[in-house]
């Protein structure tokens, strides 16, 4: 394993955690129901469907991204005894 700085300076550090043998299963099982959608409802209705639904994560990860700065800022000021106002 090489070391987590140089990946970090490098900018190719992944922080997704890899999917562990039910993660895989979930995701197999659906993938072959969004093939069976896609089957009935054609290419465009599919590609439209996962449009929405990477816009909807977009903004979800950026809730969590500035929910967990904030918590990383408070937990500072925490630790040098800094008092808020």
């Amino acid at each position: 394993m090489e070391d987590i700085l140089y990946h970090l300076f490098n900018g190719d550090y992944d922080i997704t955690p890899e999917r562990d043998k039910k993660q895989q299963e979930l995701y197999n099982q659906r993938y072959a129901e969004l093939e069976k959608i896609q089957a009935v409802f054609g290419l465009d209705f599919m590609n439209r469907l996962f449009d929405l639904e990477a816009e909807c994560e977009v903004q979800q990860n950026y809730k969590y991204y500035r929910s967990g700065f904030i918590l990383g800022a408070q937990l500072m000021l925490e630790a040098l005894d800094v008092k808020p106002g």
